[in-house]
């Protein structure tokens, strides 16, 4: 016969968490090099959305939207 350990619940201090989540994280820009990519918000029509996403399935293999949408303003800038 198994003999399980009786689980002690642990008091949860809700001020000390509320601390920690208020303190909040550090700034991204201290781990970025001054050299990276530029990231920006895109808007797009929800249709717009819908044709990408046509499209990249009529790829082989799976193609994240964002890196379909790369490759088309490269071939755009190439030409």
């Amino acid at each position: 016969m198994a003999v399980k350990a009786k689980i002690q619940k642990t008091r949860i201090d809700e001020k000390k968490i509320d601390e920690f989540i208020s303190k909040g994280g550090s700034h991204p820009e201290n781990n970025i090099e001054v050299d990276s990519d530029h990231r920006l918000t895109l808007r797009i029509p929800r249709w717009l959305v819908d044709k990408i996403d046509e499209k990249r399935t009529e790829k082989v293999g799976k193609m994240s939207r964002n890196l379909w949408i790369l490759q088309q303003i490269e071939r755009a800038v190439e030409e």
